[in-house]
């Protein structure tokens, strides 16, 4: 796997049936304007060509009726994450373990930029001291 700075396909939730899961069996957490739903679990020898991070976004239409809105946010916090995801995916991959998450916009109003970059990383950081938790135990 690159270090670099790219978010493919292969990254990137899309499956229905692990999405659910995400939702049901995994926590959560906010970062405002974020609300941070996350799964961490055991890398097994077949997971070993997946990537340790996989992600997805959401905005809601109930405040972004435009979906020029919706889709700008997210692109907006796709990026946060692409520039500042290696640390998390070279702890993931330190520790044999893969993590899910999905971030959801959660505020009425569109955030600048800086903003949800700065949420993106308060949220990447907290990941990653959770998944140092639950390594030492």
């Amino acid at each position: 796997m690159t270090s670099r700075y790219t978010l493919s396909k292969n990254e990137r939730l899309k499956s229905l049936k692990v999405i659910r899961n995400l939702f049901e069996h995994g926590q959560k957490f906010k970062t405002a304007p974020l609300i941070i739903y996350h799964h961490f679990h055991e890398m097994k020898n077949s997971d070993a060509d997946l990537f340790p991070l996989k992600m997805g976004v959401s905005v809601g239409a109930k405040y972004f009726r435009k979906a020029v809105d919706r889709n700008l946010l997210k692109r907006r916090m796709r990026e946060a994450f692409r520039q500042q995801k290696l640390p998390l995916q070279q702890q993931l991959m330190e520790s044999n373990m893969l993590l899910d998450v999905f971030f959801v916009y959660a505020h009425a109003s569109i955030s600048e930029y800086n903003v949800i970059w700065d949420a993106m990383k308060v949220a990447l950081e907290k990941l990653s001291s959770i998944l140092e938790q639950n390594h030492q135990q």
